[in-house]
């Protein structure tokens, strides 16, 4: 399969999912896996199809784009390129006047950040300070450190960070994302970016929570979490088992099958459902994240389920 088609993640916005299937069609060399998963996508639900039909109404008002700007993609110039790309489409649609999906300023960062893993890959970085970074699937972040402090934005998916001692008391390392700011105070942790909050484990040292709009703050202690919402944070319970991503493992303890399945679906490229009687079956068990397929025989072999593969992007689990 192509890095192209593995660029799709299916727990990002469908706006942005849009818009990164706008620049894998502009390529001119889509390939028929490719365009089998653009069509189960597109047929996922409606929120997709609105997503498209918005994502070619701007097309058609994009009229200002240069065809250099195309060329970028079929060129498979690396990263800035790229980056020079959608910087190029977001000044177009804005002359246009044009679609919701350049007002959401976390699409257009995404895509264009310092760091980015694809679906169901896993990257390690050291970073300019000796700081040891892990993303995990489909992460994107960039990188901004100065003088008077050391920032990650995490823009989706999420990271594992162990920090580097600093010599410099006031240069802080943080954590931002869109619900608010995660400061380290001599730790490692996880941080994962979720639609509505932002969950942060701790394993070391401990960390300072901030919402954006909040005004108290809560310091999360070694073995322990808590998540960051829009205006305030959750209570302070014992990690479980979010970092067994770190070992390439997904760990289920009486999970619903439904969640269990969501979880695994950060990891594939495509979609799985199921139905709304296998969804609510518990599931226990330790299953290995770069097998996805494997896992899912797995589950049948295990569990009065049966599944249906319509395409290798199109998975559905029925209750047997």
């Amino acid at each position: 399969m192509t890095r192209q088609a593995l660029m799709i993640s299916p727990h990002t916005s469908p706006q942005q999912q849009a818009l990164e299937w706008q620049v894998i069609l502009w390529s001119g060399e889509v390939t028929a896996e490719q365009q089998q998963l653009f069509e189960a996508w597109l047929s996922d639900n409606l929120e997709h199809q609105q997503a498209w039909a918005e994502m070619q109404r701007m097309q058609q008002k994009l009229q200002s784009v240069p065809q250099q700007a195309i060329n970028l993609i079929r060129d498979k110039q690396p990263s800035a390129g790229r980056r020079r790309l959608l910087q190029m489409l977001g000044f177009a649609a804005v002359a246009a006047g044009t679609v919701p999906v350049v007002r959401q300023s976390d699409t257009w960062q995404a895509l264009a950040a310092d760091y980015r893993t694809q679906t169901g890959q896993r990257e390690e970085v050291v970073l300019a300070d000796g700081s040891q970074l892990i993303m995990n699937t489909a992460t994107s972040l960039d990188i901004a450190y100065s003088a008077s402090e050391r920032k990650l934005i995490l823009h989706e998916g999420e990271i594992h960070l162990k920090s580097a001692p600093h010599m410099t008391p006031n240069r802080p390392l943080r954590v931002q994302t869109r619900h608010g700011v995660a400061t380290a105070l001599g730790t490692s942790f996880n941080v994962r970016l979720k639609p509505h909050e932002t969950r942060v484990s701790v394993y070391e040292g401990a960390m300072q929570l901030q919402s954006h709009h909040g005004q108290q703050s809560l310091v999360v202690p070694k073995g322990m979490q808590a998540a960051i919402q829009s205006s305030t944070m959750t209570s302070v319970t014992s990690n479980g088992n979010e970092n067994a991503w770190l070992k390439g493992k997904l760990i289920a303890e009486q999970q619903r099958l439904g969640d269990f399945l969501d979880e695994l679906s950060r990891y594939r490229a495509g979609v799985i459902r199921c139905d709304d009687v296998a969804a609510n079956l518990m599931v226990s068990g330790v299953f290995p994240l770069q097998d996805t397929d494997r896992v899912l025989q797995s589950l049948a072999e295990a569990m009065p389920l049966r599944i249906d593969y319509f395409s290798r992007y199109w998975v559905m689990v029925h209750a047997a």
